[in-house]
């Protein structure tokens, strides 16, 4: 066998593809292979962004909806049963707070079930621009004053009633009240509430307010006709307003409030927060009958004078969430009759119309 030199031109042949296969990948190739990296990489970016954006924005989304159907809900219970048990129709001016600490100019409209303002200026409790709904409800208890039962001014006073109700704590208002007349007054003991014997109601007349304006009659050695009903009460205003606090966007937070004026002294309690507007408009009917003719915003019911035919309420909420999200960069949304400016924050209205029970049975 002859051997072949390695010198020889099959030898060097050899050599040379052997070191061909070993020389990589060449230039073009590389940028090449880097484009369709960049390419891919790319294409898996823009899907986590887009799915990171689809997340916020159905969180933000299902925020929005349980925020929105728990105001509803709360509000609806909250006024169904706006002037059940007020078997009295009193004139403002026959209605006198004796109780300190106490709102008269937020009982005066007592002999309302249910009415509303629209904040145009700022002062009220809301923010401007949107609407303030207060309700008037007794507890609908069979509590009646005893015989003979006098309220002064200076003394004070330990009202018995027949019955215990259970609207009747300590620091709540009570209203007394007769065909021509209502007094309210605030209890200042803890009444019995064992549901047997005469049950004492305590006023101590420092907590009376002696420049109480009680209208058609003098706060003085106040006498009542048999049979004169006690009564407690819900008296609730819910309003939209500025919690003070700012969201991570660097906007005010605002919140919807009620404020309850049967407790003394007053008592405001934030319910849920991302509510940004209430507006309301309020369904009338002709005369006694049942059926809503027209609905009607605050204004018009209050110049019109037609409270007392109320029947139902419409409820309209915009809720907005506490951060931006990027499907709502370009968001418009009608409400109230205008558009609401977009800043990033996602929107959402819900309504619902509630009916007054006392109004519908």
């Amino acid at each position: 066998m002859v051997a072949t030199p390695s010198n020889s031109p099959s030898s060097r042949r050899f050599d040379g593809v052997r070191m061909r296969k070993q020389h990589g990948l060449s230039l073009v190739e590389l940028m090449v292979a880097m484009a369709l990296g960049l390419v891919i990489s790319l294409a898996v970016l823009q899907v986590f962004i887009s799915n990171k954006n689809t997340f916020l924005l159905q969180g933000a989304a299902g925020h929005l909806q349980e925020n929105g159907r728990f105001a509803l809900q709360y509000l609806a219970a909250e006024l169904r049963p706006a002037g059940v048990g007020v078997g009295t129709r009193l004139d403002e001016e026959d209605i006198c707070v004796v109780a300190s600490n106490g709102t008269a100019a937020e009982w005066n409209s007592m002999n309302r079930p249910i009415w509303g303002k629209r904040n145009a200026a700022a002062g009220g409790l809301g923010a401007v621009g949107t609407d303030e709904l207060s309700i008037f409800a007794n507890d609908g208890c069979e509590s009646f004053l005893t015989a003979g039962e006098i309220l002064k001014p200076a003394q004070n006073a330990n009202l018995k009633v027949t019955t215990y109700c259970p609207s009747m704590q300590k620091d709540h208002a009570v209203m007394v009240m007769d065909m021509e007349k209502a007094v309210v007054v605030r209890i200042t003991n803890k009444p019995n509430s064992s549901g047997s014997g005469q049950v004492t109601l305590a006023h101590a007349a420092g907590n009376n307010d002696k420049n109480a304006k009680c209208g058609g009659f003098k706060f003085s050695d106040i006498q009542f006709t048999s049979p004169a009903r006690v009564v407690g009460f819900a008296h609730k205003t819910f309003y939209v307003a500025d919690t003070g606090r700012t969201s991570v966007a660097g906007q005010p937070v605002r919140a919807l409030f009620v404020r309850d004026t049967a407790q003394v002294p007053v008592q405001t309690n934030e319910i849920i927060e991302g509510v940004e507007s209430l507006r309301t408009s309020f369904g009338v009917a002709s005369g006694n009958s049942v059926g809503v003719q027209t609905y009607l915003s605050p204004a018009e019911v209050e110049a019109a004078n037609r409270w007392s035919d109320v029947r139902t309420v419409k409820i309209d909420l915009l809720l907005v969430s506490e951060e931006r999200v990027s499907g709502a960069r370009d968001q418009a949304v009608q409400f109230g009759g205008a558009t609401v400016a977009a800043d990033g924050r996602l929107r959402q209205v819900f309504s619902t119309v509630v009916a007054l029970r006392n109004r519908i049975d």
